[in-house]
């Protein structure tokens, strides 16, 4: 979506971005023409080429197709949310253990779910994911992101049940009763509905209910709503809890919607409860970073992913860890999004593809 590509050479990365969306055949084309135009103007011969482990990307086909013509490259795939917390990580030039804290909408996880609230610990050569948001389903995949009603649907009827239709909410009166019974199906019978551990879609659903919103027509339009809302003075916050489950900790956001339900009903100022509900966000990066840096003796944390383009959240983050003595860092020369990733790549296959 974002048209991102970097070249390296030496200790240097050329990042080139701003292609678009690669689905639309004028971008890939522009896309793939200036890839060739760079590596000839840089005078750089590659010998590694990197991209996501997503077969589904159009860059991802690129690269593999490129591999073919090219003669002694070696492929390295790399996973998406550790591309992010690399790239940081390289623009900081850190080469010590980090606590990396990934959080964005999309992107294929090891276990084929849908990440997106990842904390990482390790380095750029060795990453292990130590905590995540807990699984959600996503109804309908791709499309919940265009209809972020159906996130907020998916985490009301995970944490009530049936229950919350009875619910006295705007969002829940504007829910279509059909369509609902179709969600609902698919959700119980896990058809089309991918688990995701995204941040994105938390807040998609958060916006959704507070504001509400059914559909949206731009990129991260609720997140962004919800940011513009808050309170600087405010620091009330709701409830969550951290569970360990399968060797990693498991981050139980029900507390928090429940709580946004409960202020709602309450008739709690909507600008409350959007600052209520990015303190919480807040106070999750901390109490699993404070955890983290307990069991594995790490104290730097590396915030990277879409969502850090939210300032007010950021801010929040960084004061509170650094309160707690820890050391933050966040992009400088790259973006925090994903036109920043190829960086996070190009650093992940120079540390990893051993054997060229």
């Amino acid at each position: 979506m974002k048209g991102a590509f970097a070249l390296a050479k030496g200790n240097e990365a050329f990042l080139v971005d701003g292609f678009g969306d690669l689905s639309q055949l004028a971008n890939f084309t522009e896309y793939s023409k200036s890839i060739k135009y760079y590596v000839k103007k840089l005078k750089i011969d590659p010998r590694i080429v990197t991209c996501d482990m997503h077969q589904g990307y159009l860059s991802t086909h690129f690269v593999q197709d490129l591999r073919l013509v090219g003669h002694g490259l070696y492929l390295c795939r790399t996973q998406h949310h550790e591309a992010h917390v690399a790239g940081t990580m390289a623009d900081n030039n850190i080469k010590a253990d980090v606590i990396g804290v990934a959080f964005d909408g999309t992107g294929l996880g090891m276990d084929e779910n849908i990440w997106g609230g990842e904390f990482f610990v390790g380095n750029i050569k060795d990453f292990k994911r130590a905590a995540h948001i807990k699984y959600m389903p996503m109804p309908g995949g791709e499309i919940a992101i265009r209809k972020p009603w159906r996130m907020a649907a998916s985490y009301l009827y995970n944490i009530f049940g049936e229950e919350f239709l009875n619910f006295n909410l705007d969002f829940v009166k504007g829910i279509n009763k059909k369509k609902w019974a179709v969600l609902k199906k698919m959700i119980d019978r896990k058809l089309n509905s991918p688990l995701t551990s995204s941040v994105g879609r938390l807040f998609d659903a958060a916006g959704s209910i507070i504001l509400p919103r059914n559909c949206i027509a731009a990129e991260a339009e609720l997140p962004r709503e919800l940011e513009s809302m808050c309170i600087k003075t405010c620091r009330g916050k709701y409830g969550f809890s951290i569970n360990s489950r399968n060797g990693a900790l498991e981050i139980d956001c029900g507390k928090a919607i429940k709580g946004v339900v409960l202020d709602l009903s309450n008739g709690v100022s909507k600008f409350e409860i959007a600052t209520k509900f990015h303190n919480t966000v807040a106070d999750i990066i901390l109490k699993t970073s404070v955890i983290l840096r307990k069991k594995f003796r790490i104290d730097k944390v590396v915030l990277s992913g879409g969502v850090f383009q939210n300032e007010f959240l950021t801010s929040r983050a960084k004061k509170l860890l650094e309160i707690e003595g820890f050391e933050v860092y966040s992009s400088i020369n790259i973006p925090v999004s994903d036109a920043g990733i190829p960086v996070g790549q190009v650093a992940i296959a120079n540390m990893r593809a051993t054997c060229v």
